[in-house]
């Protein structure tokens, strides 16, 4: 993986990370791909169900993971499965339902995010502190 993160100023820039976002509704997730793309300068790809995410290429680095997709397979299910084929990844599990960290940590995410606020500034801040231990540690 040649990923490089700098920063100055709190600016942190990701060349050529790849993030695969599984959210239901489109216009969100239409939101949250040109966020991501924007303030990380990174490759982003919605897709409408964890099933998409399974059935594409697997080739990112990051997984963004909502919990309720109605009758289709639910986030904490997604993330063991993305989590058993692709180990290396950062997985962050989001949901709006308190202490449903309980069900996506030990299912392999690697952080959780409560929807309860600004939900685009916090997953900057997770992605790029991820990014920092990964890719900035001298």
């Amino acid at each position: 993986l040649s990923r490089q993160a700098q920063g100055e100023g709190g600016v942190y820039i990701a060349n050529a990370i790849k993030i695969g976002i599984a959210h239901m509704h489109d216009p969100t997730r239409e939101v949250l791909v040109r966020a991501l793309t924007s303030r990380l300068n990174a490759e982003v790809t919605g897709f409408a169900y964890v099933e998409d995410v399974l059935n594409s290429s697997m080739q990112y680095d990051v997984f963004v993971v909502y919990n309720n997709f109605g009758h289709k397979m639910d986030g904490v299910t997604g993330v063991a499965k993305i989590r058993a084929r692709k180990p290396q990844a950062f997985i962050i599990g989001v949901s709006p339902t308190p202490y449903l960290d309980r069900k996506f940590l030990p299912a392999g995410a690697n952080a959780f995010l409560l929807r309860a606020g600004n939900e685009i500034e916090e997953l900057v801040r997770m992605i790029k502190k991820h990014l920092e231990a990964k890719f900035v540690k001298a």
